[in-house]
C-alpha cells in the first residue's frame, strides 16, 4: 500500500513505521488514516515480530493534532477523528507483535497517546517533551489519553497530568513509568533497533500470545483472566516456536525460532 506520510521498512522480522509529515506530524484526519492502514497492514504481516514506530522528522515525534483542522470540524466531525484515532492505536495493543515506540522527539498530545497504546517507549535524551496538554487548550485528550494513562502511571498521577494539562522531559517520564528507556541521542536509533532485533530472533508467536493473554486479561476477575491464558497458552503450544523451544531444551542446544 502506498503512503504519503509513512515509510514501512522490513529487516529481516523488524518492521519500521517511519512518520513523515513536517513540521512535526501533526495528526490530521488523512494522516490518521494512513496510521490506521499502516498498522493495519503491520498486523497482518505475519513474518513480523516486533515493529518500531518512530519519526523521519528531526525535533518532533508526533506533536499533536492538526489545530486547524480540528478547530473547523463540526461535532459529527470531530467524534469520527477521535474514534479514528482510537481504533488506530488500539491496533498497536492488539496486535499479537511486540511493538516500539521510538520516540526521537516531542510527543505531546495525539502524539503521547500512540505512545501508550505501544509495549515499550524508548525516548532519546536532550530537550523533547512528551505529555497531554489538551487542558491548556480546553479540549479533552481523544485519541486513549485518559483510559491508558491512568493505567501506565497510577490514578493520581495521571489525573494530574490531565487537569494541568502538564508536557515533561524524558527523566521525568521515566521516574513516573510514562517511559521505560531515555538513550542517549547520538546512539538512539541504533540501541532501540539492536533492542528489536535481539526481541525479534526469539519465539515470535509466544511473545504475541504473552501480550495478548496480558492485555485480555488485565481488567477481568482472577479466574476469568486465567482462563484467558490457558486459551492462549494452548493456541501457543500448536505453533512451530512452542515445539522447537521445548525440543531444543530436551536436546541442549540453542533453539531455531522461526516466528511460525
Amino acid at each position: 500500500m502506498a503512503y504519503q506520510y509513512i515509510t514501512l521498512t522490513k529487516d529481516e522480522r523488524v518492521l519500521t513505521i517511519s512518520l513523515n509529515r513536517p513540521p512535526t506530524n501533526p495528526l490530521s484526519s488523512e494522516f490518521g488514516k494512513e496510521l490506521f492502514n499502516a498498522f493495519s497492514e503491520a498486523e497482518r504481516m505475519d513474518d513480523v515480530t516486533v515493529v518500531v514506530i518512530t519519526s523521519a522528522l528531526e525535533k518532533a515525534f508526533i506533536a499533536g493534532a492538526d489545530i486547524k483542522e480540528m478547530a473547523a470540524m463540526g461535532q459529527a466531525e470531530s467524534e469520527a477523528f477521535s474514534k479514528l484515532l482510537q481504533d488506530a492505536n488500539t491496533i498497536l495493543e492488539r496486535m499479537k507483535k511486540v511493538v516500539i515506540a521510538a520516540i526521537n522527539g516531542h510527543a505531546l498530545g495525539g502524539g503521547c497517546e500512540l505512545a501508550m497504546a505501544c509495549d515499550y517507549r524508548f525516548m532519546a535524551a536532550g530537550k523533547a517533551l512528551i505529555g497531554l496538554p489538551e487542558a491548556g487548550l480546553g479540549i479533552v485528550p481523544g485519541a486513549g489519553g485518559t483510559q491508558r494513562l491512568p493505567r501506565l502511571v497510577g490514578l493520581a498521577k495521571a489525573k494530574d497530568i490531565l487537569l494541568w494539562g502538564k508536557v515533561m522531559g524524558g527523566e521525568e517520564a521515566l521516574a513516573i513509568g510514562l517511559v521505560d528507556r531515555i538513550i542517549p541521542a547520538e546512539s538512539f536509533m541504533a540501541e532501540v533497533m539492536e533492542f528489536a532485533r535481539r526481541l525479534a530472533s526469539g519465539a515470535g508467536k509466544a511473545l504475541g500470545y504473552i501480550k495478548a493473554a496480558v492485555n485480555e486479561g488485565i481488567e477481568l476477575p482472577m479466574e476469568e483472566a486465567l482462563a484467558v491464558e490457558r486459551k492462549h497458552g494452548l493456541e501457543n503450544l500448536l505453533t512451530h516456536d512452542a515445539r522447537e523451544g521445548l525440543t531444543a531444551f530436551g536436546e541442549k542446544r540453542k533453539p531455531n525460532f522461526l516466528s511460525r
